[in-house]
């Protein structure tokens, strides 16, 4: 969850990792994140907490002797790849031991809540330092490996907070 969290990859992009996918000698260590939605593939920075975490989960493996059984970055107790249809699932159960409940007439959470979010945050960001949002959105289209920036747009429309400092922006 924290990967997604602060990368902003799909789920299907972060089960799809391998070992050999992350540039451990580079600071801040990017992905190679293979295959995509499109078909294209893209570097992705990782922030040092998730990057430290790989690392211990590098070793971990190491620990129990995964690497023979499995290339994939994220693997179950058995050592094998995760599994994509059982993480929903997971997810679902966990919001519920923890008593996360969707809003009054809203969604449930679930794991692309951390993508938008990643979104959301990006842009929030940039407005509150007043960078040129418009100028920047292209970046975070890349990043988020959508072929288009028109692609990033569903993020501005579903946030109140995004759509009022756009529209304050508007009005100086």
């Amino acid at each position: 969850m924290g990967l997604l969290a602060s990368t902003g990859l799909r789920v299907g992009e972060a089960i799809r990792l391998q070992v050999h996918d992350v540039q451990r000698d580079r600071q801040p260590p990017p992905w190679h994140i293979r295959e995509t939605k499109v078909h294209k593939s893209r570097l992705v920075p990782l922030h040092p907490r998730p990057a430290e975490q790989l690392r211990h989960d590098h070793k971990q493996r190491a620990r129990l002797q995964y690497e023979a059984l499995s290339d994939a970055c994220f693997v179950s107790e058995q050592g094998q790849p995760r599994r994509y249809l059982a993480l929903p699932t997971w997810f679902a159960r966990l919001c519920q031991r923890l008593a996360i409940e969707p809003p009054e007439r809203g969604r449930a959470p679930c794991l692309m809540s951390f993508r938008h979010t990643f979104a959301v945050t990006c842009m929030r960001r940039w407005y509150a330092q007043g960078l040129d949002v418009q100028a920047w959105r292209p970046h975070l289209a890349v990043y988020l490996g959508h072929l288009r920036p028109q692609a990033s747009y569903w993020s501005l429309t579903a946030v109140p907070e995004v759509l009022n400092a756009a529209a304050q922006r508007f009005q100086t």
